[in-house]
């Protein structure tokens, strides 16, 4: 992994270097470093820098002969559950900027069906969220009655020890008032 870092960041000095070295500024000058980059960085999965050169390119030229490739690429790495940056948001807004451009009948075709996952997803992802916070209420509430109940328990074996004492107490004092009146009835 090392290696192909060192390899990127060599090749990213160099073009860089033959960039401002006279190079072509243009309308296609910094898209196509962008682009470069990002294929280069998806090459050595680290998706999450690839998708943002795709989306430098998708959101900064518009104009670019490499715009169509970097929305693509940028709706479908935002979607990927490869990249720590994952976004169904931003994937599905590239998505349908990609569904504007000419396509064959088989590739809106899929782009629509992939479109319809995607949202899947995102629906499925914040209902895992609704329940994880419902989740995250029931167990404090679990928790605090478990309390509650851990605590009258305890109050309740304090209750039923006075009342056993209670209990001995008022033996005693029956046993004490029928010596007294087995006293009285002897005298």
């Amino acid at each position: 992994m090392i290696k192909h870092i060192s390899i990127l960041l060599v090749s990213g000095v160099l073009l860089s270097g033959c960039l401002t070295g006279g190079g072509d500024w243009s309308s296609e000058g910094l898209p196509w470093y962008h682009m470069h980059m990002a294929d280069s960085l998806e090459q050595v999965s680290a998706f999450q820098p690839a998708a943002q050169h795709y989306l430098a390119v998708a959101e900064d030229y518009p104009q670019s002969s490499y715009y169509p490739v970097a929305v693509r690429k940028a709706a479908l790495l935002y979607a990927s559950d490869y990249n720590s940056a994952r976004s169904d948001s931003i994937a599905l807004k590239w998505l349908n900027v990609y569904l504007t451009f000419s396509l064959s009948r088989a590739e809106r075709e899929n782009v629509q069906a992939f479109v319809s996952v995607v949202q899947r997803i995102r629906v499925l992802h914040e209902e895992i969220l609704r329940q994880n916070a419902a989740l995250d209420s029931l167990t404090t509430v679990s928790k605090r009655q478990a309390s509650t109940l851990i605590g009258d328990a305890h109050r309740l074996q304090e209750l039923e020890q006075e009342v056993q004492e209670a209990q001995g107490e008022l033996k005693k004092i029956k046993e004490f008032d029928l010596r007294l009146s087995k006293s009285r009835v002897r005298k």
